[in-house]
């Protein structure tokens, strides 16, 4: 009788006591049961190491590696460079899995799907939302946690160390490196929403890191022979830039910081849409309703009027019914 193939799911953690026993658990009761679990604890000081060892008496399947301070890019590339499994899945260590994530995944695997993408859950103490993707590369979600990977997906490929947009320039290469990507659609994995990640502070480093994050998925898709659909690339990129631009002009405290931020990521964003797009606009967008948004939004904004701009996008927002940052 052929032996289950192990999974490798990875799990970065820095003080997170309040809620990685749960994500803990989550991995350990899977009724896939050939896994082992790294986590890769970064340097934490709130008692969040303690509970990983208490774990770890009671199932060998948990291996921890601890590194100092690192970041999660660097945790999870130490992950990646550890993991023995010929699948390998990832997990936040304040999200939790559904009892059968990995086994949806791997009756997928079982029939050819070297990537297994899935429908996702954000939640916080007042609701859950179901967030709904597609099977392709750039329309997955570019977060690295909902979907299982054949190892092979990661081969000469890694997270960014040093920034906090680790993601978007990555996982589209993993997912496009795949033969044939298989795709469960009810939900198994569960996102954790801290009101801290909607009130964070930005700075001008935001702007900086996000057209640097497009320079790096260029980079990765050269270096992996990975080609996306023009189109589909285009609206990737550009929603992303837009996605930034937004958070930037509404959390960047001066003007001189807001205009600063604007002409880093348009300065960008002309450029890359013109040379590589054939697009004359500044940001592309999907309708015609959210590129003309996108037109008199960054009009606006390239005038000074910032109040103004994000007054429109909100208005035309609720106009849609959709949010103002997507």
């Amino acid at each position: 009788m052929m032996t289950a193939p192990l999974i490798t799911v990875i799990m970065p953690a820095y003080n997170s006591v309040q809620y990685i026993e749960k994500a803990i658990k989550s991995v350990l009761n899977q009724t896939y049961s050939q896994l082992e679990l790294l986590i890769i604890d970064d340097g934490s000081n709130d008692g969040t190491r303690d509970i990983i060892n208490q774990q770890q008496q009671s199932d060998d399947r948990i291996r921890l590696i601890c590194l100092d301070n690192q970041g999660s890019g660097a945790a999870r590339n130490e992950g990646l460079r550890r993991a023995t499994g010929e699948y390998v899945a990832f997990i936040d260590a304040d999200d939790y899995y559904d009892q059968n994530f990995l086994l949806q995944g791997m009756r997928l695997a079982e029939q050819g799907c070297d990537c297994i993408v899935y429908n996702y859950q954000r939640f916080n103490s007042d609701q859950e939302t179901l967030y709904r993707v597609e099977p392709t590369p750039l329309k997955s979600y570019s977060a690295v946690w909902n979907k299982l990977y054949r190892k092979e997906c990661w081969d000469n490929l890694s997270f960014p160390q040093n920034m906090k947009i680790e993601d978007f320039e990555v996982v589209p290469i993993a997912v496009g490196s795949a033969k044939k990507i298989g795709f469960v659609s009810d939900t198994f994995y569960y996102y954790r929403i801290h009101q801290i990640s909607i009130t964070h502070q930005t700075d001008i480093n935001e702007a900086r890191e996000a057209v640097k994050a497009c320079q790096l998925l260029f980079e990765n898709m050269k270096k992996k022979a990975v080609s996306f659909n023009q189109d589909d690339l285009a609206l990737y990129i550009n929603s992303f830039l837009y996605s930034h631009l937004y958070t930037c002009m509404s959390r960047l405290s001066t003007k001189d910081e807001k205009k600063a931020a604007f002409n880093i990521i348009t300065t960008y964003s002309k450029a890359l849409n013109k040379q590589v797009f054939n697009s004359a606009k500044t940001l592309v967008a999907p309708s015609k309703s959210k590129q003309l948004r996108n037109d008199l939004m960054t009009t606006l904004f390239n005038a000074g009027y910032f109040n103004l701009g994000l007054l429109l996008v909100n208005s035309m927002a609720k106009l849609f019914g959709k949010r103002g940052v997507k």
